[in-house]
């Protein structure tokens, strides 16, 4: 009996040995079970995070790209005149990023951001225009300056008096010898003494007094004293350089009577242009030479007399 019993206990102790084994077993293979699951858990993990960092990557570059914008923006009203970068941060927190807002937005508008006033604003306006413009190309502005120049011919003027300017007296052979004299001997300035020395002495003449007064005395390189023996030829006396005797006008009518041989006419000087040019062209039909003309702009080469081109325009008039 004993030793049934001591079987019996035997076969017992096994079956739970047995037991307990299979339970190991089967807690070890839960355990790698969820071991394997955590594992994929965490790979799947891995991999999302792998995918969604080139979202961010982008959306990095997103924001960069809208940075370096906005940045290029307000270096570009900094280029406006009177814009420095507080204001050019200023239009910016306004809600103005572009030249295109800035178009769009009234003076009034642009006088009201901070730091911008009516002054400014309309400075503002006008800048960004001009840089509209501006971004022509070069080549482009380059093309139409050379197409201007080729289309522009280059025009030689030079001022002609009007009237008979290069008219010659009919002299006698006394008078142009008399003339010749006058011309060729000329006369003293007769300046005062020591008039260079002193800036308030003036250079009109004065008789020196002093008893040691150099130019009183006649000492060379002093200045002439006014004295008889100066005096022109009497032929010539009252003569133009040109050998005409002068007349002085102040109206078409005082041209009455002149001798367009022998005689030139001065016109006053308080004559207006109008009344100047009435004088002038009548003076012209008589072939009465004006010694004060009038002086036009004429094309080199061209053989017309002033006279003419002015008649040409006062008929276009």
């Amino acid at each position: 009996m004993a030793d049934e019993h001591d079987e019996d206990t035997n076969d017992q102790t096994d079956e739970t040995e047995i037991n307990s084994g299979s339970e190991e077993v089967d807690h070890v293979d839960a355990s790698e079970t969820d071991a394997d699951a955590d594992t994929d858990t965490d790979t799947d993990t891995d991999a999302s995070a792998v995918d969604s960092e080139p979202d961010q990557g982008t959306d990095t570059d997103a924001d960069t790209d809208s940075e370096s914008e906005v940045t290029d923006d307000a270096e570009a009203f900094e280029d406006i005149s009177g814009v420095g970068s507080d204001r050019a941060e200023s239009l910016r927190e306004a809600g103005y990023d572009s030249f295109e807002d800035i178009r769009a937005a009234s003076q009034s508008a642009l006088a009201d951001v901070d730091d911008i006033g009516n002054a400014l604003a309309a400075r503002i306006k006008a800048d960004v225009g001009e840089l509209e413009v501006s971004t022509e190309t070069d080549a482009a502005v380059e093309v139409e300056s050379d197409e201007e120049v080729e289309e522009t011919d280059t025009v030689e003027t030079e001022l002609r008096p009007r009237g008979h300017a290069n008219k010659t007296p009919d002299l006698d052979p006394e008078t142009a010898r008399a003339l010749g004299q006058k011309h060729r001997e000329g006369k003293p300035a007769f300046r005062r003494q020591d008039h260079h020395m002193k800036k308030r002495t003036p250079e009109s003449w004065r008789k020196p007094r002093g008893a040691l007064s150099k130019q009183r005395r006649g000492i060379k390189g002093k200045g002439d004293l006014v004295e008889a023996g100066y005096r022109s030829p009497t032929a010539a006396r009252g003569l133009h350089p040109s050998g005409f005797e002068e007349v002085r006008v102040h109206n078409v009518d005082d041209l009455e009577g002149v001798d367009g041989d022998t005689e030139a006419i001065r016109i006053a000087s308080k004559v207006g242009g109008r009344k100047r040019e009435r004088i002038e062209d009548v003076a012209a039909e008589r072939e009465i030479r004006v010694l004060n003309p009038t002086y036009v702009e004429v094309e080199v080469g061209d053989d017309a007399d002033a006279d003419t081109v002015i008649a040409t325009e006062a008929t276009d008039e």
